[in-house]
């Protein structure tokens, strides 16, 4: 009972941990945008900083969403765990290794 009680308390941090992370880099998103659009709106003019921030966020949000619908590379078809040999033959193959095994084992001393 133990082990499932560490399990997840583990779990919970480690979801805790995440949510924390997701907060605060929201945060600096944002203090970021701002201190983004601070600095083009003086350079240049409000509308030249929407276009610049728009964009970084676009081009954010379509590689995201590029990783998020590409599929990962197919599993390799299962192995025969039979090596190819219907049950019939594994147990030939059998009864010959335990004869060739009996063979070559020594006598009594």
């Amino acid at each position: 009972m133990f082990g499932l009680k560490h399990k997840v308390a583990g779990a919970a941090r480690k979801a805790g941990l995440i949510t924390a992370s997701a907060a605060l880099t929201c945060v600096g998103a944002a203090f970021l945008t701002a201190a983004a659009w601070i600095y083009l709106s003086a350079a240049h003019s409000p509308s030249f900083a929407a276009l610049i921030i728009g964009l970084v966020y676009l081009g954010a949000g379509v590689v995201v969403l590029a990783m998020a619908v590409s599929r990962p590379p197919p599993p390799p078809p299962p192995q025969d765990p039979l090596g190819g040999l219907s049950p019939m033959q594994l147990i030939l193959v059998s009864f010959l290794r335990g004869l060739e095994q009996g063979q070559n084992a020594k006598g009594p001393k």
